[in-house]
């Protein structure tokens, strides 16, 4: 006998179980993407962005999953022939730098396994070794979803510190934003990416770049950024169409103000706790 008769409840690392209030706010049909209160609604998104990221930077939004946001932050500061460090705790940080070398980005790997966080000791080490600033980038993820491995990204900025060394730190928070407490101006992070399928609650499709001033300035320095993965015109329209290049994504736009609106109404630091409270729940009845 079957008893799969009730709704449909998906438990796998992402996509999350999109809430209802989201869902039935996408359930309408396409407004006007060249007046009225779709742009007045795409203005509202950024300043909420940057309260859930933690951040006074920069926000840019593209029509990507996850993968779109690291080829769009690797374009916009980093060029070929530059190197990267990847900090790998899992499978995503290795994919993250596969894309940068696949952009012509020389990629140096520290590999830490799949259960072990980021060796600081180590990164600073690597860091402080490289006397001539060979290396413009350091890639971590706060929360690698193939190993559920948690990085202390606080301390990450205080070893590149300690270290002396001027990289830009990139930090993929695709699992966690959203989730798990995050701080991007408090901690340094220069450069974060994350996209709206986990903890932003919004079926995937859309996916962002926070960035900083000294990021920034990283791409303005740069000689040549493809005009779809270009942030800034993206921070700066002129016009509505250009927050995406092109057609907005009328949906999940909808959808996403609806999500941070649910974000809002429960507070950032109630989302976090309630988090942790789940995750120990789970992770007691796991040892049970």
């Amino acid at each position: 006998m079957s008893l799969s008769q009730g709704r449909s409840y998906l438990a796998i690392p992402g996509p999350s179980v999109m809430p209802e209030r989201v869902l039935q706010a996408m359930h309408q049909p396409c407004p006007n993407i060249y007046e009225g209160g779709l742009i007045e609604l795409t203005h509202s998104l950024i300043p909420d962005l940057k309260h859930v990221a933690g951040t006074a930077g920069q926000a840019a939004i593209y029509i990507a999953n996850g993968h779109g946001a690291w080829e769009a932050a690797v374009s916009n500061v980093l060029a070929p022939g530059d190197t990267v460090l990847v900090l790998a705790t899992g499978r995503f940080c290795e994919g993250w730098g596969e894309m940068a070398g696949a952009l012509g980005v020389t990629v140096e790997t520290l590999d830490f396994g799949n259960q072990a966080t980021i060796d600081l000791a180590q990164v600073e080490a690597h860091l402080a070794a490289d006397k001539s600033g060979r290396i413009k980038a350091v890639m971590a993820v706060h929360v690698d979803t193939s190993t559920s491995v948690l990085n202390d990204i606080a301390a990450l900025r205080r070893s590149l510190d300690a270290a002396g060394h001027g990289a830009l730190l990139m930090v993929d928070c695709i699992a966690s934003l959203g989730c798990d407490k995050f701080l991007m101006d408090e901690w340094g992070v220069d450069l974060m990416v994350t996209a709206c399928q986990k903890g932003l609650m919004t079926p995937p499709g859309i996916s962002f770049v926070f960035f900083s001033d000294k990021a920034a300035a990283a791409r303005n320095a740069m000689t040549r950024v493809s005009s779809y993965w270009d942030w800034n015109a993206r921070i700066n329209p002129e016009y509505f169409y250009q927050y995406f290049c092109g057609t907005a994504p009328t949906q999940h736009l909808l959808g996403l103000r609806e999500a941070l609106d649910m974000i809002l109404e429960e507070e950032l630091d109630h989302v976090w706790a309630r988090h942790e409270a789940i995750a120990r729940a789970v992770w007691a009845a796991c040892e049970a």
